[in-house]
């Protein structure tokens, strides 16, 4: 197996392409955010146009996702003692890029399904990240990141950290699109 860990990329360009995949996963639906409240609430016509929803779409995911993996893998270090942390979280960024470009992908459904975006968003968000994410570790345990004795301890902490953020992200998508 090809092992994407050998040669790194710069952390600054690494989070720039994480950065870059949430706009572009987020663009669809900071589009019609900025319409909506750009109508209702007077906004200029310079801050309602695609490139503004292209990078605030990514803004808060790519905050919420740089916290979430800060905390974690602080901690796994001390559940798993040692092992190659950094190689999978290095990879968990490629992971989640492929995911999120995955994602752009299919949200230009949305072109012909516009009622049916919020729904979509709902549903195919967590599917496929988590998706892609479980994957992705899979990768990771054939590759001997961490020791196979302890590498529960790390599936258990990524996917839980993603399954939570993700059914609380699909949750309030939910109340927000009935309401």
């Amino acid at each position: 197996m090809i092992d994407i860990s050998k040669k790194k990329l710069p952390t600054p360009a690494i989070s720039a392409m994480v950065y870059i995949s949430y706009c572009a996963m987020s663009w669809f639906v900071m589009r019609g955010n900025l319409a909506m409240y750009g109508s209702r609430m007077d906004f200029p016509s310079w801050f309602t146009n695609d490139a503004w929803a292209f990078f605030l779409g990514g803004l808060f995911p790519f905050l919420l996702y740089g916290i979430f993996t800060t905390f974690v893998f602080k901690m796994l270090p001390l559940k798993t003692g040692g092992g190659d942390v950094k190689s999978i979280k290095y990879g968990l960024n490629y992971a989640v890029i492929a995911a999120n470009l995955i994602l752009f992908l299919l949200k230009f459904m949305y072109i012909a399904l516009p009622l049916y975006a919020p729904v979509i968003d709902i549903i195919i968000d967590p599917v496929v990240t988590v998706g892609i994410v479980a994957l992705y570790m899979w990768y990771a345990f054939y590759l001997d990141y961490v020791d196979r004795s302890v590498y529960h301890a790390v599936v258990t902490q990524v996917l839980g950290v993603f399954l939570a953020v993700y059914g609380l992200l699909a949750l309030i998508n939910t109340v927000l699109a009935v309401a």
